[in-house]
């Protein structure tokens, strides 16, 4: 029996340390309440009862100080005071004790609270320990949203390291099963601190992601975790990386490359990409327009940019790459009246995209009669309008008087507002408004998208006779980012098709004829948009024939040519960014130098082929 009762005695005394551990924000708004009131009143009391004992001023002071003390550790001077008329009555007794139990309670749940979070703090770092372990650098409210939908989205434990204000969100972080860790070896991530989260040479895997507000931060803790884990030898392909940065080109520094180490995988993000992305994601482009029942767009693209800083330039790159239809026109205005003084480097970076599409860049007030002007006379049928000024009043302001306007017209184009850190749309229908964070786990934790990317991949070299997985780990950082646009680009293919995911995996996709022609062509015109969207231009003839010429010189003197004639990386040029009808021409000349012909119609066509197997791969 004595067992028993310690047993249960004990247990229930850890879960009601746990219980107070995980209390909520009402309760210890509650706690803290009860604590002021107790103060409060054990001050008036105590304070009443010595002024009317002792004369002086001094000695009262300091035994009502040391008499609250008391109170609150557990011990009462009530029978120093009883004496005193007022307090001597029987009701003034019973407020006496009771405030001094109130006291009581407030150290005791502070002192077991206390305990109860280091229990549970303990007991989380054992379980951080097994499985997969999802850690998460920098504690801030976005960052905390994201962690909880982790949580319910993927398996495994997750771990927030703090960069200086965790302890606000500790309570939150707790109570959805995660753990804070804010030692010096967390922040600046030692051997120490691998040991401690079982990270070791093995099959376990580790996820980071680097979402502090500062990309700085970002960028100092992923380069000082990868020297960790290439300390300890931690093989890439147990680690990943999702990470937030001033420019995401950095990405490619951070990826194991050939003998150069990195993480297995990484995605890098500005946070206007991946506000972009995520409104891409949330109210995609093919949704808005219709299609025929051989896979051809039967209307054209039109959109309006409104603001053209970091978020309106990576917004406007988002549509043009996700806006290409066989059959379909893409146009676009962007009306900003600072274009010229904070566009500099967009136009530099990206002069080729600029060229290869029906762009108009206005400088005008989205609110001028001149902006409503030119809506009028060329761009009355939208499809879709982003505003991104910068200010989240002026982007309501403009989305509601857009929104009048298109109602009154018949249009209904989708509408979205993008502020620093969510997107939101306003319904054409009641008028309601749709917010979604950006720090989402479906854009974030990119593994479903990277197992699509990989069997894409993995068609390219098939022939090589290397598994999904080895192509995958060869695969550079730019070329697993245009697999991924590819893959991303999937629900396009289905929307074009008159069909959805869960029909393709219960009965397959098997295009052919004018619907496998008209995807084909738009998985070319959507690449295009890829290529063109992150900087590259067409290669000029006079360049390919200087390839040509290089590569006839290799071949003569070593018996391979070692060059891509058609690619340029380092200048970003592609022989590829030509029309359709065009490809057969170029291929032709390439196997005049080469010998070896490539069928770039064929590279187009085992894409849109590929739509099963990419769904199959990502378990969707």
């Amino acid at each position: 029996m004595l067992f028993t009762v310690c047993s249960l005695t004990v247990a229930l005394l850890l879960a009601l340390m746990m219980s107070l551990g995980l209390q909520s924000k009402t309760m210890k708004r509650i706690t803290g309440a009860l604590l002021v009131f107790t103060g409060a009143s054990g001050i008036f009391l105590y304070g009443y009862g010595y002024t009317s004992l002792f004369g002086s001023v001094v000695q009262a002071l300091i035994r009502t100080l040391f008499s609250v003390f008391c109170m609150f550790l557990g011990r009462n001077e009530i029978g120093a005071i009883s004496s005193v008329p007022l307090l001597a009555k029987p009701w003034m007794q019973v407020y006496l004790y009771g405030v001094h139990l109130l006291a009581l309670y407030c150290t005791a749940s502070a002192v077991i609270a206390a305990l109860g979070t280091k229990l549970i703090r303990t007991l989380r770092l054992l379980l951080a320990r097994r499985g997969e372990l999802h850690l998460i650098y920098g504690v801030n409210e976005q960052s905390v949203a994201f962690g909880e939908k982790l949580r319910k989205t993927e398996k495994g434990f997750l771990v927030f390291v703090d960069g200086g204000s965790g302890s606000a969100f500790e309570a939150a972080v707790l109570r959805s099963g995660g753990l804070i860790i804010d030692s010096n070896d967390a922040k600046k991530p030692s051997a120490a601190f691998l040991r401690k989260i079982g990270i070791r040479p093995g099959p376990r895997r580790l996820m980071l992601y680097c979402l502090d507000d500062n990309d700085t931060k970002n960028l100092r803790y992923a380069e000082s975790m990868l020297q960790t884990l290439a300390a300890a030898k931690i093989a890439p392909e147990q680690t990943s990386l999702t990470v937030l940065l001033a420019e995401a080109d950095v990405g490619s520094m951070l990826q194991a490359h050939g003998t150069h180490y990195g993480y297995g995988s990484v995605t890098a993000f500005e946070r206007a990409e991946l506000l972009a992305r995520m409104m891409i994601r949330t109210w995609a482009p093919w949704e808005t327009i219709g299609f025929d029942e051989a896979a051809r767009a039967t209307e054209d693209f039109e959109a309006l940019v409104i603001g053209f800083g970091a978020t309106g330039q990576a917004v406007l790159r988002s549509l043009v790459m996700n806006g290409q239809f066989e059959g379909s026109h893409f146009r676009a205005a962007v009306l900003s009246e600072d274009r010229c003084r904070r566009a500099g480097s967009f136009f530099a970076r990206y002069s080729g995209l600029c060229d290869q599409y029906d762009i108009e860049f206005c400088d005008m007030n989205a609110r001028s009669v001149e902006a409503y002007r030119l809506i009028s006379e060329r761009f009355r049928h939208m499809n879709y309008i982003a505003v991104c000024t910068g200010s989240e009043k002026e982007n309501a302001e403009i989305a509601m008087e857009l929104s009048h306007y298109f109602s009154a017209q018949g249009v209904h184009p989708v509408i979205v507002q993008c502020s620093a850190k969510e997107i939101s749309r306003i319904s054409d229908k009641d008028g309601l408004v749709t917010t979604v964070n950006i720090y989402s786990p479906e854009v974030l934790c990119g593994r479903r998208l990277d197992q699509m990317a990989m069997q894409l991949n993995h068609c390219y070299h098939e022939q090589e006779g290397n598994t999904a997985e080895a192509d995958w780990a060869a695969c550079d950082y730019f070329s697993r980012m245009s697999c991924r646009a590819a893959a991303d680009y999937v629900d396009a293919f289905l929307r074009a098709a008159g069909t959805d995911r869960e029909t393709v995996l219960a009965r397959g996709f098997d295009p052919s004829g004018e619907v496998l022609e008209n995807l084909s062509r738009t998985e070319h015109l959507r690449w295009c948009a890829f290529h063109f969207a992150m900087g590259y231009h067409a290669m000029p003839e006079e360049t390919f024939a200087e390839r040509a010429a290089v590569y006839r010189r290799q071949l003569a003197e070593t018996g391979k040519g070692s060059i891509r004639i058609g690619k340029d990386t380092g200048a970003k040029l592609h022989a590829c960014l030509i029309p359709w009808e065009d490809l057969p021409a170029l291929a032709e000349r390439e196997f005049a130098v080469t010998g070896k012909r490539a069928d770039y119609y064929k590279m187009d066509r085992d894409n849109v082929r590929l739509v099963v197997d990419m769904l199959k791969a990502s378990g969707t």
